[in-house]
């Protein structure tokens, strides 16, 4: 395929408007100033309608007259210009002949260099994931990485400052994470919900101090529970059944069993806390 530019010819395009012009202006625009002067403070009576009435005819067949001329005078100046225009419409859709495939082989060219930009791309991000301790799934593809002017040094150190980032993002909620398993279990309530709060962006020292403050509450609930077991205990009494019994009203208002339980350390723990919390005694067997 010959490539080579073919020389275009010199081309010029003529255009010479022609003057419009009014005979006798002055003396048209001298008149109709002088109705302007004479009707302008017109007052109509029965006197003077009739003769008000033909220099509005009049008036009104002059303006009649200079707006027919007008709109004849604009069609034969369109004449030529709709000629023209029509010529050059005919020399721009064969241009665009020319045109048009031209631009779908460029954007097919640049969407296949998209495309293998894109594949390179990702080949680079799978080889420096490892390097960095994160998972490819987890890099966010940046349009920019695709364009003609990023650098692949450019390509490089923003793929390493995204990397460190997830990483850092990720240790941190590692370790914060575990600060929050830590801490709940040494005081005995459940982690799993202050780690959801961690993980939708809550800062883990306000967490502890929640944990603090729930673990107060939980604290004074308990010996608010003790107060009144200490004060319902007063008319209280265990029945050779092992029953206590409300000496005032006669409910049964406690029972003792004796169970066997099968479960890990961690989860018998749990029960134990449990247990504590809401004011249930027990006792290690032999």
């Amino acid at each position: 395929m010959d490539n080579s530019l073919i020389n275009l010819p010199d081309y010029t395009v003529e255009y010479q408007p022609a003057p419009i012009i009014i005979n006798n202006l002055e003396g048209l625009q001298a008149a109709i100033a002088q109705y302007i002067s004479r009707y302008s403070n017109l007052v109509i009576t029965e006197d003077n309608v009739k003769d008000t009435k033909n220099v509005r005819a009049g008036l009104n067949k002059l303006k009649k007259a200079l707006d027919e001329r007008r709109k004849e005078i604009k069609r034969g100046y369109n004449e030529p210009l709709a000629a023209f225009e029509k010529e050059v419409k005919k020399l721009e859709a064969s241009i665009d002949l020319v045109i048009d495939p031209i631009d779908a082989g460029l954007g097919e060219l640049e969407e296949q260099r998209r495309e293998k930009r894109e594949t390179d791309v990702r080949d680079l991000i799978a080889e420096m994931a490892p390097n960095y301790g994160v998972e490819i799934e987890v890099i966010e593809f940046d349009p920019r990485w695709l364009n003609k002017t990023m650098t692949n040094k450019q390509l490089t150190n923003e793929i390493a400052s995204v990397m460190t980032t997830i990483k850092n993002t990720a240790d941190k909620l590692a370790n914060d994470t575990s600060m929050i398993e830590h801490y709940a279990k040494a005081v005995g309530v459940d982690s799993i919900p202050w780690i959801d709060q961690l993980k939708q962006g809550q800062d883990v020292q306000y967490l502890l101090k929640a944990i603090d403050r729930q673990v107060e509450m939980a604290k004074e609930r308990q010996r608010q529970r003790e107060l009144e077991q200490q004060a319902a205990a007063e008319h209280q009494k265990e029945t050779n059944s092992g029953k206590i019994v409300d000496t005032n009203t006669g409910e049964v208002v406690s029972l003792t069993r004796t169970l066997k339980i099968t479960a890990t350390k961690d989860k018998m723990w749990e029960l134990a806390t449990y247990m504590k919390k809401n004011g249930i005694k027990f006792e290690a067997v032999e």
